[in-house]
């Protein structure tokens, strides 16, 4: 049985200079391993990869913030003969590692194929990988890095879905979805179809088959028998047909191939080594390994989908290895307060996956699911995060299928679902118990918690301090089935926005005297009274203005405290000049689902979108500061489903559907005085290119940067509590060897404070 003796985990994450990215992916659920370098690559099924090198056991995260070109890694593979790690993803895209850079081959991400692109698998052979895609094979020449062939060999020469590839010294075979194919390397037209021969001499010739491997002079491969869907069997064969391989035994396969000479194969419950004469020389307990590896070194590896990689030793004991991240790549909600991360770790499309929730506290990911939580057994979805205003430590957590928990300094203090009789299932599923939709949560100043509920007779829930759970009586009565009640925001002045997706609307609730309930709905409209669509996210900025987000972008309502005297509420949409010489504007980001909306330190908007990736802009919404996509940036999907800012930071958490990654942005929320400013770094390298930060000051400071005797370099004002230099002076020119000082000084000259650091140019 294989013991867990040590988790590797001195990969430390930093803190990043302004305008850095890195990325927050999961990377405890491995998938594919390879050799490379002294080092040992692990792919996981979230997409991630990361590194151990051997001769210093460190760990590296290699992503898009640090080199690669794409997100979502699908396979891996090391090319002996040229020296070449290849990368292959889930849209087709591939990257060379030689030498540790990074050569990017998008043809195929690039080309117009129906169907899956994806990159299943990787064969190597002399100078060339053979890619297993969704759509046949294609042939990479890596010494000229350019892909050479793509064959089709499907039915007529359609296309068809390869798992696996391998050779023997005269013919090419492929494992795909529709029997095992085989074509003669000699050839001169391996492009047509009819070079392609199904092998006939299977148990069943159209089935699938997820592996071949050529070993000992032996064509081998597993076959899943369908009657049995736990029981598979190895076996070989040839021309003549096949037959069960001596070595096989009773169980599910995850891996077969061969490795330098060695045949490695992973199962349910074993993984083994066999060296060329067939004698059996590492048999391990491994449960549900998804790879393995018998390296240069003769050293036995797994991948393992529930904590990483894994390293055995002689006697089958196991050395946990992966950096530490989240634990998914699904995200529902995040927030942020006082510095620390919460994740809602789930969605509608995760509701039974229980990954729970997520923090990011101290730059260490902690999880609350029911991997470590018993209470949560049963509890697999936290959609929905709210962080108390007052107090930080305490956060509740929505289901999209379960109810609500609450946590207090990282505990699980109380968890209501379908056994306290509470919430009202779904209508219509009163019985089953993952049919309690909380969409939307939220927490006030004063402790009493909110949650919202789609697809239910019951809209809004309210837990005031030291009571329990009620619903709330509203004369709304357009709940029910087909109604999607989204985000809730609950404001300082009490007032409790909710958002009805589908009926296009805002539901606005409000407390008084004596328990009575003010309430008003109003579909969401924009000056020039046109209704832009569904809602699907909301915030409130600075000036107390609440902005929504919806499916032709965003509306804001500057005076919410008048909602309720208004005869007709209409949003004002903001208008963004053309300047082309006419006076034609265009509504701001009109052609854009708003998914989620997160206002920074300066009071500016950022805005995640469906399709285009993320925007920030300024206060009023007319400009725009930055626009970031997957092909401008780190960003690992257009696809931004939420967001959030770290004030105390100004580091942006973007949530993609391929997982999160962070931006260090140029905006902190300000502070009451000038009791932490911290300039970084400070000594400023010679080798250092970033922005300078200046943190910790009062919102919106102007900032005096001047070397030892008084001559101005530098001045600016700190967007909310941070300011930027980028280490030049006034003519652009990279400023000399020295002391500077400091000087921040409020409007009225009230505020002031002067600090150094120390320049080396």
């Amino acid at each position: 049985m294989v013991v867990m003796l040590l988790t590797v985990n001195n990969y430390m994450y930093s803190q990043i200079p302004s305008g850095g990215w890195r990325d927050h992916l999961p990377y405890n659920q491995g998938l594919r391993i390879a050799e490379y370098n002294g080092r040992i690559f692990c792919a996981t099924m979230a997409g991630s990869l990361f590194s151990y090198d051997t001769r210093d056991n460190s760990i590296k995260k290699h992503s898009k913030t640090n080199g690669l070109s794409d997100a979502a890694v699908s396979a891996i593979a090391y090319s002996r003969s040229t020296n070449t790690l290849i990368i292959g993803y889930g849209n087709g895209n591939v990257d060379l590692v030689r030498n540790d850079s990074v050569i990017n081959l998008p043809d195929i991400k690039r080309k117009t194929i129906m169907g899956a692109k994806g990159i299943n698998n990787i064969y190597c052979k002399d100078q060339y990988a053979y890619l297993a895609c969704g759509f046949g094979i294609v042939l990479l020449d890596l010494y000229r890095r350019e892909f050479s062939d793509t064959y089709f060999f499907g039915a007529g020469g359609a296309q068809i879905y390869v798992n696996d590839i391998t050779s023997n010294s005269n013919y090419l075979y492929a494992a795909t979805r529709n029997g095992i194919y085989k074509a003669n390397l000699s050839h001169p037209n391996l492009l047509d179809f009819n070079a392609w021969q199904q092998v006939q001499t299977l148990p069943e010739p159209n089935a699938a088959y997820r592996f071949v491997a050529y070993f000992n002079n032996q064509l081998f491969t597993v076959y899943h028998d369908p009657d049995s869907p736990l029981e598979d069997e190895i076996i070989t064969f040839d021309d003549s047909g096949w037959q069960v391989w001596s070595g096989s035994y009773t169980d599910r396969f995850d891996y077969l191939g061969e490795q330098n000479g060695f045949l490695v194969l992973s199962s349910l419950l074993k993984t083994k080594v066999y060296s060329g004469n067939e004698e059996l020389i590492r048999d391990n307990t491994t449960y549900y390994a998804k790879h393995a590896l018998y390296d240069s070194g003769m050293n036995l590896w797994y991948a393992d989908p529930g904590v990483g990689l894994v390293r055995l030793d002689a006697s089958g004991n196991g050395t946990v290895i992966a950096p530490n991240g989240p634990p998914s790549k699904t995200v529902g909600d995040i927030e942020i307060l006082s510095g620390q991360v919460w994740i809602g770790c789930g969605n509608m499309e995760s509701e039974h996956a229980g990954y729970g929730a997520s923090s990011f506290i101290n730059e260490q990911w902690t999880w609350y699911n029911r991997n470590n939580i018993p209470e949560m057994v049963n509890f697999n979805n936290v959609s929905e995060i709210s962080i108390d205003p007052v107090n930080p430590g305490h956060v509740l957590g929505g289901s999209y299928g379960y109810g609500v928990v609450e946590f207090l300094n990282g505990k699980l203090v109380d968890l209501v679902d379908h056994d306290d009789g509470i919430f009202v299932h779904v209508t219509g599923f009163e019985t089953l118990p993952e049919f309690i939709r909380i969409t939307g949560v939220d927490i006030d100043r004063q402790g009493n918690m909110y949650a919202t509920a789609s697809n239910s007779e019951v809209g809004l829930y309210k837990k005031s301090p030291g009571e329990n759970w009620q619903a709330m009586d509203l004369e709304y009565d357009d709940f029910g089935f087909d109604v999607s009640v989204g985000q809730i925001l609950v404001l300082d002045r009490g007032q409790i926005w909710m958002l009805i997706e589908n009926k296009e609307g805002i539901l606005v609730v409000e407390e008084e005297e004596e328990e009575s309930i003010r309430e008003r709905f109003f579909a969401v409209r924009n000056k020039n009274g046109s209704q832009p669509s569904p809602v699907y996210s909301i915030a409130e900025d600075k000036d107390g203005a609440i902005w929504v987000g919806t499916g032709s972008g965003p509306i804001v309502y500057f005076n919410p405290s008048e909602i309720f005297d208004e005869e007709t509420v209409l949003g004002y949409q903001p208008l963004i000049p053309r300047n082309d010489g006419t006076n034609d504007a265009d509504l701001l980001l009109v052609t854009e689902k708003i998914n989620d909306i997160a206002v920074d330190g300066a009071n500016r908007k950022w805005f995640a979108t469906e399709k285009s990736g993320v925007f920030l802009e300024s206060p009023d919404g007319k400009k725009e500061i930055l626009h970031f996509t997957e092909d401008n940036s780190p960003l690992l999907s257009n696809n931004v489903l939420t967001l959030a800012v770290n004030d105390a930071t100004g580091e942006v958490f973007f949530g993609t559907d391929k997982g999160i990654v962070s931006y260090r942005g140029s905006a902190t929320e300000g502070s009451d005085d000038f009791n932490e400013v911290h300039v970084f770094p400070n000594p400023v390298r010679e080798t250092y290119r970033g922005d300078i930060t200046v943190t910790g000051l009062v919102g919106n400071v102007n900032v005096k940067i001047t070397d030892i005797t008084g001559n101005l370099v530098f001045e600016t004002t700190a967007l909310g509590g941070q300011a930027l230099w980028n280490g030049k002076n006034f003519r652009g020119d990279r400023v000399q060897t020295g002391v500077y000082l400091v000087f921040c000084t409020n409007e009225d000259g009230s505020k002031t404070h002067v600090t150094k650091l120390l320049f080396i140019h």
